[in-house]
């Protein structure tokens, strides 16, 4: 966000005035302002004091030049609007123009123009990090909720490792004291650019969080196999994209150039983001659970979580079986919970040889994405009333949810006893294909609707097993196992 007057002395600002007048021969300026280590306050005595300078039709479309400004280097850097702009709204020099309007920036002319590019900025970034997420974590972000700060954090933390010059300035944008005033000053814009894609029915914001759309999460898993590549091109095309930028500029020569894109391609994508002594984005991020958020860092336990239910209780643990994954009754106190872990089923040798026997069509074979498709399709149809077992509890490095116990009778008992009957009742079936239908009707695919995976309890009939489940798919295979 552009400040009012940054604490800089009228003289230098003159100064600055002059020497953009001085370098574009006159011609008005679009806008113009200071950015850097001067604005954000981790600037050393020497620290030269940057200046962004943006023209209608500038025929050299990126240019540096050095100028005195009261005694101290300034690096004055002019760009053409038309290029600026692209670099906007889809990131085409590699966000070397645009990048300069994440962190403060004071502005000296064009004002109101900064502040709609920064938010349109803005805009974008939110959307690639909210892709992101939607494409990393897939089903489970039907129930992500972040801090408007995750996005801010995220695309600097991105932008440094694809760009390492950049790891100084940001990680000193954050340290210490800085912090919570240079964040002030970042998030109007991430705020506003939020508050439009609400208008817009891409996130919801409620109490301070947003929560992508199933619209928007429907959006990105429909083409997820090719956004993942396209992604990966795209951050690799950026960060090229700004080396040359720095080239064409001037900034650096055509050996540092060279140098820098070889210690890039050798060694910056293996930088871990640990490595980088910068904050870290996923504190953020959240799930929603029937208690409330959960961070999706979440380490504890399911014991030790359990037990936190009811304060100084053990908890004991009864397997319940389960094909594949570790399935337990979980006892604390007088009340009874489900705890369950989603195992790799490509571990199991065997797999392939009972996989028929499994009863279900199409199968995700990663524990980590059954825990996401179970998750995320108990959100969604819980927003849409249909019932079924809360989730109390998720972690994600153990891949372990824990749900609340339900009583009831299991299809299976119901289906062998009609079998062994003269006269069946037909109502707790007719129940059956009622929600089987209703949860059709929301584009929902159980996938694996054994007899054995419904119960019959209080709150109608429930799916005791999402793992498998989906938007969209194959309906009539929800039926057809359902009955043969």
């Amino acid at each position: 966000m552009g400040l009012e007057n940054g604490g800089f002395e009228p003289e230098l600002l003159k100064k600055v005035l002059e020497a953009s007048k001085a370098l574009t021969g006159g011609l008005e300026e679009t806008a113009l302002c200071l950015y850097g280590s001067r604005v954000a306050g981790y600037a050393r005595e020497d620290s030269d004091y940057n200046v962004l300078i943006l023209l209608d039709q500038y025929s050299e479309g990126v240019r540096y030049y050095s100028r005195d400004l009261n005694g101290r280097e300034g690096s004055c850097l002019i760009a053409d609007k038309e290029l600026f702009e692209m670099d906007v709204k889809a990131g085409s020099l590699g966000e070397f123009l645009a990048g300069r309007l994440i962190p403060p920036y004071l502005s000296l002319k064009g004002k109101s123009y900064l502040w709609r590019m920064e938010v349109a900025l803005k805009k974008r970034i939110c959307l690639e990090e909210m892709e992101e997420l939607i494409l990393e974590h897939g089903e489970l972000s039907r129930g992500l909720m972040f801090k408007p700060e995750y996005v801010a954090i995220s695309r600097m933390k991105r932008r440094m490792m694809v760009y390492p010059p950049l790891r100084y300035s940001y990680t000193m944008l954050l340290t210490g004291g800085l912090k919570e005033k240079n964040m002030k000053r970042i998030m109007p814009g991430f705020k506003q650019a939020l508050k439009e894609l609400e208008s817009e029915g891409t996130v919801k914001l409620e109490n301070g969080l947003i929560q992508p759309s199933d619209n928007f999460v429907d959006k990105v898993l429909s083409r997820r196999s090719v956004e993942r590549v396209v992604n990966v091109l795209e951050r690799s095309r950026r960060a090229i994209h700004t080396y040359l930028m720095h080239g064409r500029a001037g900034r650096v020569n055509l050996d540092s150039l060279a140098k820098e894109l070889t210690f890039k391609l050798a060694r910056g994508l293996l930088t871990t983001p640990e490595k980088l002594g910068f904050e870290d984005p996923r504190r953020f991020l959240y799930l929603k659970t029937a208690l409330g958020l959960t961070s999706m860092g979440e380490r504890s336990p399911a014991l030790k979580a359990l037990e936190g239910f009811r304060r100084g209780v053990k908890a004991a643990l009864k397997p319940l079986g389960g094909a594949l994954n570790e399935v337990y009754l979980a006892t604390v106190d007088d009340e009874r919970f489900v705890v369950k872990r989603f195992s790799d089923w490509y571990a199991f040798k065997w797999f392939p040889l009972n996989i028929v026997a499994l009863g279900a069509r199409y199968f995700s074979v990663s524990g980590r994405e059954r825990l996401s498709n179970e998750y995320g399709m108990t959100c969604y149809m819980s927003d849409r009333g249909l019932p079924v077992q809360r989730i109390l509890h998720v972690n994600l490095q153990e891949k372990t949810l824990i749900k609340e116990y339900l009583d009831g009778v299991n299809y299976s008992k119901l289906v062998r006893k009609a079998l062994k009957s003269n006269s069946p009742k037909e109502d707790s079936f007719q129940e059956a294909g009622t929600f089987m239908a209703h949860a059709h009707s929301y584009d929902v695919t159980l996938g694996d609707a054994k007899p054995e995976n419904l119960l019959l309890g209080f709150k109608g009939v429930i799916a005791l097993d999402l793992e498998q489940a989906s938007k969209g798919g194959d309906k009539a295979w929800d039926i057809a196992e359902f009955l043969y």
